[in-house]
């Protein structure tokens, strides 16, 4: 594992209190780098830090040589009469001489407590050496340096934690990035193929009878290349949208002839559907923002009222500007679109703002979309500031409700951290 230098001072100052504490004159902190554990704090004698300090030992090495090693809680004590001497390259500190007391530290002794992450593997090692009393530890010193094996090892675990969680958003950054290259790659791809092919179709249009057959192959070619371009232009949002540093471009945006256009525009997919639209829109309604991306959330919503309706069903689309008391300029602007068709089951409300998420139900699927639209309308109205409320029963249709604040009231919140004032009372 990388060591930090945060983590090195931790387990620094832990090797201190332990040599402050325990009794002992030298102990040292080591970390499993590789297959080794690497020596990466010590305290203590000089000549011992000298020696200690970056050395190694394989870890499968030192598990082993622990196997008849006696267990203390969380210690383990592996006396000179067990050891194997396999250690000595681990950095043992030089022979003392032997005293002739039972209880006396004999210069094989190891003590040391493994550290171990949540599943048990062994990542480090807190060892101990040259006791001052020259006698092996009674049941207080123990305690104490159980005390201290638990710090390092929380210490460590935290470490362990923040590396995987940094590693988790590196490779998500990196997935993003690879997502958002290639949807801008197949986007501007596609949209040289979807611009050919409206061509041709607008040339067939000029050229062939507008009713009877030969018009509603023309229609049905219409609303396909629609469709592509649609797909085209989602995938493209997306990636605009997606662009942390991107500002918002913030500029006076007549929402209601951005409303009649995407009406206008979906006005074949409407008539192959047999669905009627019908638009109620206050004139002079102004949001401060993106016109693209507002015209964007706006096609989205009424494509998916219009293709999720029945056959001769119809589609409202209100805007209207609402105003508070105190008030002369609008503060909100609401923009409805409702629809009496197929409905959302319960089980994929939470699913309808996740990019390429379409609902399994046979229904959905059989009929056309690529799960994009209501990805690209959560993230323009989540950048304009508004908010957006979806009521839709299974089989009774849905209605979903856009709340923008107006131009007006845009630039009066626009540095205000809390932003504006009729959020909390449109989301209660």
């Amino acid at each position: 594992m990388e060591i930090r230098p945060a983590l090195s001072r931790t387990l620094h100052l832990i090797a201190e209190g332990v040599v402050e504490f325990s009794g002992f004159q030298v102990a040292a902190v080591s970390l499993v780098d590789g297959a080794d554990l690497t020596t990466v704090a010590v305290v203590g004698l000089e000549d011992a830090r000298a020696r200690l300090l970056g050395s190694r030992v394989p870890r499968d090495l030192l598990v082993r040589e622990l196997e008849p090693a006696s267990t203390w809680g969380a210690l383990c004590f592996l006396p000179a009469e067990r050891s194997r001497g396999n250690l000595e390259p681990f950095g043992r500190t030089p022979p003392l001489p032997r005293s002739r007391d039972p209880e006396a530290w004999d210069p094989g002794d190891l003590l040391c407590g493994l550290l171990r992450d949540d599943d048990g593997q062994v990542r480090g090692v807190l060892t101990v050496d040259m006791p001052r009393d020259g006698l092996r530890p009674g049941l207080e010193q123990r305690h104490i340096l159980q005390r201290y094996v638990r710090f390092a090892e929380r210490a460590m675990s935290v470490e362990l934690e923040r590396g995987a969680a940094e590693e988790r958003m590196e490779r998500e950054h990196a997935i993003a990035e690879y997502r958002r290259r290639l949807l801008d790659g197949l986007s501007h791809e596609l949209r040289s193929s979807t611009a050919a092919i409206e061509f041709t179709v607008a040339l067939l249009r000029r050229r062939l009878p507008s009713t009877g057959a030969a018009g509603e192959v023309v229609d049905r070619l219409t609303l396909d290349a629609q469709r592509l371009g649609a797909v085209v232009e989602d995938m493209s949002a997306l990636v605009r949208l997606a662009q942390q540093d991107r500002p918002l471009t913030r500029r006076p945006v007549e929402l209601a002839a951005v409303v009649h256009r995407a009406v206008a525009a979906h006005e074949v997919a409407a008539r192959l559907s047999d669905v009627g639209v019908l638009v109620t829109a206050d004139d002079g309604v102004v949001v401060a923002g993106d016109e693209e991306d507002l015209a964007r959330m706006v096609s989205n919503l009424v494509c998916n009222a219009i293709t999720y309706s029945h056959r001769g069903g119809q589609v409202r689309v209100d805007l209207v500007a609402r105003r508070e008391p105190d008030r002369i300029e609008p503060a909100v602007v609401v923009l409805r679109v409702a629809d009496a068709g197929i409905g959302i089951a319960p089980q994929d409300r939470r699913h309808l703002f996740q990019e390429s998420f379409r609902s399994d139900a046979p229904e959905v699927q059989a009929r056309p979309g690529a799960g994009l639209g209501l990805a690209v309308v959560e993230k323009v109205v989540r950048q304009h500031g508004g908010l957006i409320d979806i009521e839709s029963l299974p089989g009774q249709g849905t209605v979903v409700e856009v709340l923008l604040p107006s131009a007006a009231l845009a630039a009066g919140q626009e540095n205000d951290p809390e932003g504006p004032p009729w959020m909390s009372r449109a989301s209660s």
